[in-house]
């Protein structure tokens, strides 16, 4: 069966904790969930165009992005993402001293760690302009290649590469599954960064974020399930060695 995989990046700036997520889905689920987003902007009034966006949550827009996220729950969507704490990581910590390269390792760590062999998966990501122009073709390279670990006895394993059949760069605005990500990776971003205790930090985007984190029953969205996490939401503090401490 075919599986598609949209994934986003946030908090690329100057924040202490950075990410990049996505959704991993099938082939009818996704249909399924393109019927229903569809159909949501039309109860709603709202041009098929319309893009759901982390930034633009407000007092007036908070009401419809709840609902909109309630979709992502109602099908049970899994959301995986990787969480870079800048303090312990640095990007251009490579031998390269390329920040961008850097970017795309914590990509590969992602999508290899959370998709398995033997499954076609179709990758969208969100579009950014990058320095050198063939980073998608060598990271759809390398998770394409077999890799050779050592097991508990010291012996090498070998585990097979995935079986990409396209990874490209979209346009979010046409992609709901991204803007469903979107969407996650502000509220996980507005907890684990502390934005939420700032003077003057957005009530609405409080609310947003607090909506989610009642969803799974917790009292905020700062924790973390490891690599092999579990649904919906699967938080992976990229380690360090250190406990996770948000100080």
């Amino acid at each position: 069966m075919k599986h598609l995989i949209f994934a986003d990046e946030s908090s690329t700036d100057k924040l202490r904790y950075m990410f990049i997520g996505g959704i991993w889905i099938d082939e009818p689920t996704y249909l399924q969930v393109l019927e229903e987003c569809k159909n949501f902007k039309k109860d709603n009034n709202w041009d098929e165009q319309t893009k759901f966006n982390w930034k633009n949550v407000s007092k007036k827009t908070l009401p419809q992005y709840c609902k909109f996220i309630d979709i992502f729950f109602k099908y049970n969507l899994q959301f995986n993402c990787i969480i870079i704490d800048r303090t312990e990581i640095e990007l251009k910590a490579n031998e390269l001293k390329d920040p961008e390269l850097g970017f795309y390792k914590f990509y590969y760590q992602l999508l290899r760690k959370n998709s398995v062999p033997n499954i076609p998966y179709y990758i969208y990501l969100d579009r950014r302009t990058n320095r050198e122009p063939n980073r998608l073709e060598r990271l759809k390279s390398f998770l394409k290649q077999d890799t050779h670990p050592r097991n508990f006895m010291g012996f090498r394993t070998t585990k097979k590469g995935l079986d990409i059949k396209a990874l490209e760069f979209v346009n979010s605005k046409s992609h709901e599954l991204i803007q469903f990500s979107d969407i996650l990776m502000g509220a996980i971003s507005y907890h684990y960064n502390k934005r939420n205790l700032r003077p003057g930090a957005s009530q609405n985007k409080c609310e947003l974020a607090q909506y989610i984190a009642n969803k799974i029953n917790r009292s905020d969205l700062v924790f973390n399930t490891g690599k092999n996490g579990y649904k919906n939401l699967n938080l992976w503090l990229f380690k360090s060695n250190k406990e996770l401490v948000i100080k």
